[in-house]
């Protein structure tokens, strides 16, 4: 995979095709999530996956914001030790690391943070210890994984040594 096109290309998919997804496929996302940087190497994130149909099911029934989360293959349960304070910066690097790992296999993913906290903690058996963070579903795209985004130009939205220094000049 080229990086640089994977990062112009990569949109978020949240339909999905119904075919499942390789064993492998799901263990390559799991194991770049094991390789994202951590927060003083901290490592402190745990992730679970839900490849169970019925299971993602109740994933999505679980959402108050990725209903959609139930036609996807598998998704994986982010959670995090909140007793650092990076711990959610931490979650979105093993996200990132996850997605990209998923889009060089053809597999589309999307990210949501709306659930019944204490209905995931009591389904998925979550320790008291650990926050659930972030849900992410992943399956092939019934449409489009990857395209034109539309983004603000880098000139709107860097600066250079002070806010709204432009950039250039």
């Amino acid at each position: 995979m080229d990086l640089n096109e994977a990062i112009e290309r990569r949109l978020e998919v949240r339909e999905y095709a119904d075919e499942p997804v390789d064993d492998a496929v799901e263990r390559a996302v799991l194991e770049a999530a094991r390789l994202a940087p951590s927060g003083r190497n901290a490592q402190h994130w745990r992730f679970l996956l839900v490849d169970d149909p019925a299971d993602v099911r109740e994933l999505a029934a679980l959402s108050t914001t990725g209903s959609w989360v139930a036609d996807a293959a598998f998704a994986v349960v982010v959670c995090t030790d909140p007793s650092y304070l990076f711990a959610d910066i931490d979650a979105g690097r093993a996200v990132t690391h996850m997605q990209f790992a998923a889009f060089d296999a053809g597999v589309g993913s999307c990210i949501y943070t709306g659930f019944d906290e204490s209905g995931m903690r009591e389904f998925l058996a979550i320790p008291e210890a650990l926050d659930v963070t972030a849900v992410v579903g992943f399956g092939y795209p019934a449409g489009r994984g990857r395209g034109r985004k539309r983004r603000e130009p880098v000139s709107a939205v860097a600066f250079r040594g002070r806010f709204g220094r432009p950039l250039d000049g």
